[in-house]
């Protein structure tokens, strides 16, 4: 028997001050005398309590692989990109490289962690063709050596006979609360009845990101079976955020863990946090 936990984050959005910063960051700066130093960004508020909760779910996904092998998809948008150029930590193209690096370093303290896979999402938050994706990986891999590190839009992983197809734009979770998960239930039978007519083996397991917000399917069709997540950011809404939720009044933000057991998932961590993030007074 081969156990194997698969961790999931995505959109992570580094370099925006609602987004993840790993406190110990160091970036750039010009002083007084014109020479190059060092300081550390301020986190914000909202900052702090992500890289707590992130922290804190990180050690539980740690704790749940128990010394077993651990495999990390980051799926997409690990910068923020300079489309959106609101709220930055800083308008530097390096610095936030530098962020997203350190926001995926902690993972490598794992000492099975075996294999790293950076997915280029959104040419709007990647500085486009996938640029950021590349940097942080090649930064990632030069320091940490011992563990497969790569870079992709698109992966179709086996993983002790588990297929898991992955990618960072997929369906959105559904235009009303009692149509949640359709479209991801329509997308996730699409795609496993194409397979089976191309005479391919459906994934058992596909994962999508992109749009913040959770949304779980299971499916079985044709002989085979398939579960579907779209997993939660982390980061907070910004200005384009609310805009384009059209002022939705809660976020989810987390990290999905599964467990993966000769060939089968066998259980799945979803270690979620949905805050309501509306003013709140009485007058």
């Amino acid at each position: 028997m081969r156990r194997v936990i698969i961790a999931v984050v995505s959109d992570t959005h580094g370099g925006h001050r609602l987004g993840l910063l790993n406190p110990n960051t160091v970036i750039y700066a010009e002083n007084e005398f014109g020479e190059w130093d060092y300081f550390r960004p301020e986190l914000t508020e909202s900052q702090r309590f992500l890289w707590e909760r992130y922290m804190d779910w990180m050690g539980q996904v740690f704790d749940f692989a128990a010394g077993d092998d651990l495999i990390l998809i980051h799926n997409g948008d690990e910068t923020q990109g300079k489309k959106y150029v609101d709220q930055l930590v800083s308008t530097r193209l390096a610095d936030q490289i530098v962020i997203a690096r350190d926001n995926l370093n902690p993972w490598y303290a794992y000492g099975n962690l075996i294999a790293v896979r950076i997915v280029a999402g959104t040419a709007a938050h990647s500085f486009a063709e996938g640029s950021s994706a590349i940097l942080v990986r090649e930064q990632l891999a030069l320091n940490h050596p011992q563990v497969n590190t790569s870079v992709l839009y698109h992966g179709l992983l086996s993983i002790n006979g588990l297929i898991v197809d992955y990618a960072h734009h997929g369906p959105g979770p559904g235009s009303r609360n009692w149509l949640h998960g359709n479209v991801a239930r329509f997308y996730l039978r699409d795609l496993m009845q194409r397979e089976i007519l191309a005479g391919r083996r459906p994934p058992g397991l596909v994962l999508r990101a992109h749009f913040h917000t959770p949304v779980y399917e299971y499916l079985e069709t044709g002989g085979s079976k398939s579960h579907f997540y779209i997993t939660p950011a982390m980061c907070m809404m910004g200005e384009h955020g609310i805009q384009a939720t059209r002022s939705v009044e809660e976020i989810t933000v987390g990290i999905l863990a599964l467990e993966v057991v000769d060939g089968e998932i066998q259980r799945d961590m979803r270690l979620y946090q949905t805050l309501d993030i509306r003013t709140k007074e009485t007058l």
